[in-house]
């Protein structure tokens, strides 16, 4: 049972940023249509069990919409804060609304109320002297991850442009300080056009043998391949990762997946987490 201080913070989160989003019903197909609206009237009516229920439903079938995602994390934080509610609510909706972004990027509600939730998590856990939800990834994820594609790909036509006209001075050029402003500019733009091919193929790399996953279980126990739980170790500081927490996955197994989180690198059960859709 979460304490009463939590599930106040909870309720101040629903009324502020918990308001549904009814655009979805102009672009799902018939029998979708009708879900969303029976799952998004029971969650206005403050049945938010069964709102949940009919949301997973439509993600069973495949539905994948920013406002499905959306209503069905307002479903869950409503849920937890009730009477019913069930272990991993909360996490289930960090998920939902980490998918909602990935749908819409651009979604303020989605992404203010993503904040909360894990500011809540990680206050409950502080409050509890365990491991925050975030982990610093490791220095390759990071990189990479720092800026977009687009930004590289530019980056790496750009180099390879001026290197061109650097090394067009050099042959053409009448004037040796001409040849030499050619030189160095290629040899600059070289480099940079090198250094952002590489993390062009880098980030694709990465975006292609990662998937991104949220953990939905209270904890998410580390194991090694075999199934067989892992202690803590000076390498590695935690036994298991938190509630809500966004971790990377490699690969997969019968029933488990091989995630990366910070420089933790394990096996959890795959019940545990959501997988979410690829950027």
């Amino acid at each position: 049972m979460r304490p009463a201080w939590f599930i106040r913070s909870l309720l101040v989160l629903a009324m502020v940023f918990g308001s549904t989003h009814a655009f979805a019903e102009t672009t799902l197909d018939a029998d979708s249509k009708v879900l969303f609206n029976k799952a998004t009237v029971a969650l206005q009516a403050g049945a938010p069990g069964e709102a949940v229920g009919i949301f997973e439903l439509l993600a069973d079938r495949g539905v994948l919409h920013p406002d499905v995602s959306f209503n069905r994390a307002v479903a869950y934080i409503k849920r937890a804060r009730s009477d019913r509610a069930a272990p991993g609510d909360l996490g289930r909706a960090v998920a939902a609304l980490e998918e909602a972004l990935i749908l819409r990027p651009s979604d303020s509600a989605a992404e203010a109320t993503l904040e909360r939730v894990q500011s809540e998590l990680s206050k409950e856990r502080s409050r509890r002297g365990n491991q925050s939800l975030l982990a610093r990834p490791s220095i390759g994820r990071a990189l990479v991850r720092l800026l977009p594609e687009i930004f590289w790909a530019l980056a790496s036509i750009l180099g390879s442009v001026i290197t061109t006209l650097g090394l067009l001075a050099v042959w053409l050029a009448a004037s040796p300080r001409r040849r030499y402003v050619g030189k160095v500019a290629a040899s600059i733009a070289g480099t940079i056009g090198i250094l952002s091919g590489t993390m062009l193929f880098a980030a694709a790399k990465t975006r292609h043998d990662l998937t991104s996953g949220v953990v939905t279980a209270p904890e998410a126990r580390l194991r090694d391949a075999a199934g067989v739980p892992l202690p803590a170790s000076a390498t590695r500081d935690t036994s298991s990762i938190p509630e809500g927490a966004l971790v990377d996955i490699s690969r997969f197994g019968d029933r488990q997946a091989e995630i990366l989180w910070g420089e933790t690198k394990a096996w959890v059960q795959v019940s545990e987490i959501q997988v979410l859709p690829k950027r």
